[in-house]
């Protein structure tokens, strides 16, 4: 026998008694277990009760024939397996025992060689479906011990997930699951981190699948975003296991509370509390990698220090609160106005530092004064209208920070001089 046959079990059900006698001792030798009925009745009783691999069936029978028996069968499981056993003058039931997908027809009377073919293909296939769902059961036990969060995708579905994963998204299993999302991409958020949809897409459509681009990237850049069902977004760090060239194990681990923490972090060293955009470190930090931008790549840049004029006026006049209105108001107003490659920091008190990417002194001094009468038609509610002076100048040969800085700050000087709200060049 077989090894895949060992461990079937069936159910036959005949009504007549010799028939049933002469078969039982065929099936008992191709099944680990035989129970039999002799209607329908009796044998969807037995089929509650043992839930057999197999249901071999007549059927004509009395009681309850076996289109009923197989009927209720499948309302109990659709993927149950039915053999029927049938007439020629039975002919006519046959149309209705074909919807019910059934595995096989044998005609009475039955050769037994047919009928023990027939089920040693049908057990073979039952033990390869059960080897699967074993192996998927265990799969799933290791997957739901390990506390870090588990999925197995083929990116066009997810195939397994770990409960804590199921738990994101408020179901059970993993069917649920693909009820709602197409893909892993359909969860992965299009964000600010270097692993989201759209990078993902265009790594695919160039032909590196998501292992290859996960794995060229520093451990450091393998964080993405997903949005939970609750709307809530939630950070991960990303790795990645190749199982085969069509599946991927990916292992998610909740950095939520430690990108928080970074941002919060980034915020206090680089961002200006009051007005939120960069502070003087930042802008230094920046201003190094754009400088070494611009002599590799012969390209103009220039920079501008404006200063709110008479500021201290309005610290004195209607205290420090206003003045600090006023910051932010210019800040923001600033930030709103100019170009997405620009760059601009509070310097200090009331000056702020402008950094025009790829810009000579000529375009760099047109810009300065487009934002020179944005801020002319700031008017403050109590401390009314603001002005502000401009010092520009453009990176020469052998400029560092200090140099430009100072010649930049004798520009703004001129301008003060000069009346204030203009814009000077050195």
């Amino acid at each position: 026998m077989s090894d895949y046959i060992k461990d079937i079990t069936i159910l036959y059900v005949e009504d007549e008694d010799d028939v049933r006698d002469g078969y039982t001792r065929a099936l008992k030798r191709v099944s680990h277990q035989l129970y039999t009925a002799s209607n329908g009745s009796e044998g969807l009783e037995l089929y509650k009760k043992f839930n057999p691999d197999i249901v071999v069936s007549d059927i004509r029978m009395p009681v309850m024939n076996g289109l009923d028996m197989v009927k209720k069968i499948k309302e109990l499981n659709p993927d149950a397996n039915i053999i029927f056993t049938t007439a020629h003058s039975e002919s006519s039931y046959l149309l209705e025992a074909i919807e019910l997908h059934v595995e096989g027809y044998l005609l009475k009377p039955v050769q037994k060689n047919s009928m023990v073919d027939l089920i040693k293909k049908l057990s073979k296939n039952i033990a390869l479906k059960k080897e699967n769902t074993e192996q998927k059961i265990m799969l799933q036990h290791i997957i739901d011990s390990e506390n870090s969060i588990l999925i197995i995708t083929d990116m066009s579905s997810i195939l397994f997930a770990s409960k804590s994963f199921l738990k994101l998204f408020g179901v059970e299993e993993t069917s649920k699951l693909n009820n709602n999302f197409i893909s892993l991409l359909d969860v992965i958020r299009e964000s600010t981190t270097l692993v989201n949809k759209k990078s993902i897409l265009k790594s695919i459509s160039n032909g590196v699948d998501i292992f290859e681009y996960l794995k060229r990237l520093d451990e450091i850049d393998r964080v993405t975003e997903i949005k939970l069902e609750n709307g809530l977004i939630k950070s991960f760090y990303i790795n990645i296991s190749k199982i085969n060239n069509k599946n991927f194990l990916i292992n998610l681990t909740d950095i939520t509370k430690i990108e928080k923490e970074r941002e919060d972090t980034h915020k206090k060293a680089y961002i200006d509390g009051l007005t939120m955009i960069y502070n003087r470190n930042k802008l230094e930090e920046v201003f190094e990698y754009e400088v070494k931008q611009s002599k590799r790549y012969k390209s103009s840049f220039s920079i501008a220090i404006l200063d709110i004029d008479n500021f201290k006026n309005f610290n004195d006049t209607y205290g420090h609160l206003i003045g600090d209105e006023v910051l932010i108001s210019l800040a923001q107003l600033m930030k709103q106005s100019m170009r997405e490659t620009d760059i601009i920091a509070r310097w200090g008190g009331e000056e702020f530092v402008i950094l025009f990417n790829k810009t000579d002194l000529e375009n760099a001094t047109l810009l300065a004064n487009k934002f020179r009468v944005s801020i002319e038609n700031i008017q403050h509610e109590i401390a009314g209208r603001i002005t502000a002076s401009f010092g520009v100048t453009q990176l020469q040969e052998n400029d560092t920070l200090e140099s430009i800085f100072q010649r930049a700050d004798e520009a703004l000087y001129l301008a003060k001089e000069s009346g204030r709200n203009c814009v000077k060049v050195k």
